[in-house]
């Protein structure tokens, strides 16, 4: 039974998920026709990266919790957990619209591509939180010093938010413009 036990427990540290919260927020577009979707979008978009607007973007915050242990004057981590906060801003048809003919379904088809793409870069702070679990919990235990272990695990959680905040930015640097063609391409917009 005890075995059982102490089974569960590692299994349950090491193949935690981490929660992810996902909120929206809207701007509203005003196309006047299903033609004039992308004019509409650059228009009203209060979003601009690298020096033009996005139609949409993602915003991620990654929280760490972790339990330090002391066991026989040795001091580690026992626990971590991670919460992903992801905030997609994107547009939509404003209310009370009346939109033109085969405006809203035009728009409805570009809305899904959006998010599928935007949902790529959630992708990135999922995985920089299931990174985070993963080492926070490989930090080498010390004699006496949990205020060690405290350094190390922020700069531990550091160094994997960095690294996955610049594979975030160079996926949006190298894909935003052929994700743009590639909806033109399908005569979406």
């Amino acid at each position: 039974m005890k075995l059982f036990f102490i089974l569960f427990l590692v299994s349950s540290v090491l193949f935690s998920k981490p929660l992810v919260v996902t909120n929206y927020k809207y701007y509203n577009i005003y196309p006047t026709n299903k033609h004039k979707l992308e004019d509409s979008m650059d228009k009203t978009s209060p979003i601009s990266s690298f020096g033009s607007v996005r139609h949409g973007t993602v915003n991620w915050k990654i929280r760490y919790y972790y339990k330090r242990q002391r066991r026989l004057g040795i001091c580690s981590i026992a626990e971590v957990k991670t919460k992903v906060d992801v905030v997609y801003h994107i547009p939509k048809l404003a209310k009370n619209y009346k939109s033109p003919k085969g405006t809203r379904q035009v728009f409805n088809r570009y809305y899904i591509i959006l998010k599928d793409y935007l949902k790529r870069h959630s992708d990135f702070a999922v995985q920089a939180a299931s990174e985070i679990e993963e080492e926070l919990i490989k930090i080498k235990p010390l004699n006496n010093d949990c205020e060690i272990i405290k350094t190390d695990a922020k700069r531990v959680a550091s160094g994997i938010i960095k690294k996955y905040k610049k594979k975030n930015k160079d996926y949006e640097i190298r894909t935003y413009e052929g994700f743009l063609e590639g909806v033109r391409s399908e005569k979406l917009l």
